[in-house]
């Protein structure tokens, strides 16, 4: 097993003990020893017991269940618990805001192992009569129940993308010529349907070839002689795979890929013998529109006034920003993070690990700024085309302040400053938070302006375009968090930002080295939204940065 499965598996039994109220003890321990190996570099299943008892957190106590599980994915204790658990109640622990006690609680109470029925009590307001629970609780899981179901088919753009991979390879045996379409063509942050097109001379005969293909599971009532729909085994989004002949593969490529708004401005209608899709807007008089832009938005606004040829692309960043370190809850060490960098080819590499009130990631005291800074003094002695930037991720509090004093906050090159707690706010109370902070001299980047996490939990509502305007006003820019978690500046709210003159920075929010590879995320999204390269504030040569950082 690889480190971060383990680690998830160590987490899911100490919910499940929590959820049981049994092991107290050797909950707090497991969990401790969690965060250490969380945190570890090196492979846990390759290590031998002295390594293993020498990462924090991992102690007599749960040495062997961490061995059990590095070995065989799983433990005495964890096969007992799954067998005393009903399926429902993991779902139930998916919940956000509601602890595994309380989901003990839940189910000896009320007897409630499924999520519909924990959305029934809600309506009927039994939850909020448990000791502990209260109105705020029951809506705020009546609403996120509602939100799992709503999005439950879905993926994040880059699962979507691995299981494509992965039905590309099922696949190509059948379909030799086979090309993805729909929104994982345009690099929707979401998928809501995976869609492909297989060429083929043999359309009668194509759909037997795909249900002879182990685990694709055929949807006979939305098939069609012209379309297989159905899903694969142990996946839930919906899978198309559209047939088309030589002659009519550009043409609905075309038609399959664009969102329906963008082809009622094009006029579109189904052609054969298209070659190139250039053609497809050349002959109506249009502009040309890249596939990820195709999504009857404001592309053609943004078209009037630039060219392709201006968006972002991966090869012209120059820097990386908005990473994390072992000095806070990183995986990697500062060097090591740095290092990866230079081997991407980038010329400087910005840390900015956790700010002292996020005590929860690591957060960094006054001593271990002096001491990182120190330590990025002198690395940056052993390059010459190659620099580390001193930053930091400050939490915005509750109040709008940044959570170092000025004569700490003048110490660093630039500040992200981000919101990280008390995320439940209206638009009044987030718009004052964010503005104050953004005011803030010190400031640099608004950091994921918005909290989302994609499929997991909305964002706070926010003004965005009075957001944008103080950005520009103070000289701030807004960061596109390239996390396919997050995706945080919406790429919709990215034309406004170009049209106002407000720098984007892709920021990988990397906590490990494979983190900061996520910047490519970032510019396929960015790209959605007509980013520029001329305003990616880490497309910018150092000394350009450094001259923004200066508000100069």
């Amino acid at each position: 097993m690889e480190n971060e499965q383990i680690v998830d598996a160590l987490e899911l039994l100490v919910k499940l003990w929590d959820v049981h109220g049994i092991n107290e003890f050797k909950s707090k321990n497991l969990s401790f020893a969690a965060r250490g190996l969380d945190k570890f570099a090196g492979r846990i299943a390759n290590c031998d017991l002295d390594a293993l008892y020498a990462i924090p957190g991992v102690g007599k106590v749960v040495v062997q269940i961490v061995q059990d599980m590095a070995q065989t994915g799983t433990c005495p204790d964890m096969d007992a618990m799954i067998e005393q658990t009903p399926p429902g109640i993991l779902d139930i622990l998916k919940i956000k805001g509601l602890g595994p006690k309380k989901v003990g609680v839940i189910w000896r109470e009320l007897g409630i192992t499924e999520l519909d029925d924990l959305l029934a009590a809600c309506h009927a307001n039994q939850l909020e009569q448990l000791k502990g629970f209260g109105k705020a609780i029951q809506e705020n899981v009546k609403a996120y129940i509602l939100f799992l179901k709503e999005n439950r088919r879905k993926l994040r753009l880059d699962k979507a993308g691995k299981l494509s991979q992965q039905l590309l390879e099922l696949l190509a045996p059948a379909f030799p010529v086979l090309t993805v379409s729909g929104e994982l063509s345009r690099n929707c942050e979401v998928i809501s349907s995976l869609v492909f097109i297989a060429e083929t001379s043999d359309m009668f005969g194509a759909q037997g070839l795909i249900e002879g293909i182990a685990g694709m599971q055929t949807d006979y009532q939305q098939s069609s002689p012209f379309a297989w729909r159905g899903h694969l085994d142990g996946h839930l989004i919906p899978i198309e795979i559209h047939f088309a002949d030589a002659s009519q593969r550009v043409a609905l490529q075309f038609q399959l890929g664009s969102n329906p708004e963008h082809l009622a401005q094009v006029n579109f209608f189904q052609q054969k013998n298209i070659q190139q899709e250039e053609s497809i807007y050349t002959s109506q008089q249009l502009p040309f529109i890249v596939p990820e832009m195709r999504e009857g938005f404001k592309e053609f606004d943004w078209a009037a006034k630039h060219q392709a040829s201006e968006l972002v692309q991966l090869a012209d960043l120059t820097g990386c920003l908005h990473n994390h370190s072992t000095y806070s809850d990183g995986k990697n060490t500062l060097k090591e993070m740095a290092e990866a960098c230079r081997d991407l080819g980038l010329t400087y590499f910005g840390i900015a690990d956790h700010s002292q009130y996020a005590a929860y990631a690591g957060g960094l005291k006054e001593e271990d700024i002096m001491r990182q800074h120190a330590e990025i003094d002198a690395l940056n002695q052993t390059w010459t085309d190659f620099q580390i930037l001193k930053g930091i991720e400050a939490d915005i509090l509750p109040d709008g302040s940044l959570d170092y004093n000025d004569r700490i906050l003048a110490s660093f090159d630039y500040v992200v400053a981000s919101v990280h707690a008390q995320l439940v706010m209206d638009q009044e109370r987030a718009m004052g938070r964010l503005i104050k902070a953004i005011e803030n001299p010190y400031t640099s980047i608004l950091g994921h302006p918005t909290g989302r996490l994609l499929l997991t939990r909305n964002g706070y509502p926010i003004d965005t375009s009075k957001i944008l305007d103080a950005c520009k006003a103070n000289g701030v820019s807004i960061e596109l968090n390239a996390s396919p978690y997050r995706l945080d500046l919406d790429w919709r709210h990215i034309y406004e930002a170009m049209d106002k003159g407000v720098y984007v920075s892709i920021n990988p929010d990397a906590h490990k080295i494979e983190g900061l590879k996520d910047m490519e995320y970032g510019v396929r999204v960015g790209r959605k939204g007509g980013l520029l390269k001329a305003l990616t504030l880490n497309a910018l040569p150092l000394n350009e940065l450094k001259a923004f950082f200066a508000k100069a």
